[in-house]
């Protein structure tokens, strides 16, 4: 399915950055090394996702980054694998992770589903995204806001497409803009919070028909932007779905 990178463009062949692979423990099974090692070989590409090659992709080193849920910090193992032919180097990325982000991504789909469709912001989303180990409101803010950029200036079109190459005749107009989005009072916000809900709703949409032609579909509903990160890692595209794109540090 055609999907752009964060700046619209896809990634250039000799610069990897992450493959994003389903692991089907909790964090805490990751953390602990629960299977890790026969993850790590079962996920390691068969075909170079870069120049075509099959058989080609070795393991290549490790690095160490630390993954916030709302009760507790662990500091995980990311594995790299690397193209024996192309040389391009990617990390495989666990789908409870987001690029460049140290929250996990179901503490972050919450968030964002809780802004944008449930109207939730201030404080009320701050305790409703988690009782415990909560983020800070303003990185919360930063989360719906980057979303909602992202599906302004190129999710919003790449769903589109996406969704139409499964279900040709897929409506795409969505629903109307519940009442919270209506009354914010900026239009170019107002703007991006439609968008961002938009967004939502065609994913939800592409999810659904892609399990209806893939019934063993290993990606679950609450793993929804997983689902989308790693259609786009699929696809040799960046998998980010928070604006902005400038890869700064290893995912």
């Amino acid at each position: 399915m055609p999907s752009p990178s964060d700046n619209g463009a896809p990634l250039r062949e000799d610069h990897g950055v992450a493959i994003v692979v389903h692991f089907a423990g909790s964090i805490h099974d990751y953390h602990q090394g629960h299977t890790f090692a026969d993850w790590v070989l079962a996920v390691r590409p068969i075909r170079c996702p870069h120049c075509g090659r099959e058989h080609v992709c070795i393991l290549w080193g490790s690095y160490q980054r630390w993954v916030y849920t709302t009760t507790q910090r662990l500091r995980i193992c990311i594995e790299r694998v690397r193209c024996t032919v192309c040389g391009v180097t990617d990390a495989l990325l666990p789908h409870f992770l987001h690029m460049f982000r140290r929250y996990a991504l179901p503490l972050i789909q919450r968030a964002l589903f809780l802004a944008l469709e449930d109207g939730l912001w201030g404080r009320a989303l701050v305790d409703a995204v988690g009782p415990y180990h909560r983020p800070a409101p303003a990185t919360i803010c930063e989360w719906v806001w980057s979303f909602a950029l992202s599906a302004q200036r190129w999710l919003v079109v790449w769903l589109q497409r996406a969704l139409l190459t499964i279900v040709p005749q897929a409506p795409l107009d969505g629903d109307s803009l519940p009442a919270h989005c209506q009354a914010i009072p900026n239009p170019e916000r107002r703007a991006a919070w439609g968008q961002g809900h938009q967004a939502l709703r065609l994913a939800e949409a592409l999810y659904a028909a892609t399990r209806a032609h893939k019934p063993d579909l290993v990606f679950q509903a609450k793993a929804l932007l997983a689902f989308l990160a790693a259609c786009l890692a699929a696809t040799r595209r960046l998998p980010r779905l928070l604006w902005p794109g400038a890869p700064v540090r290893p995912p």
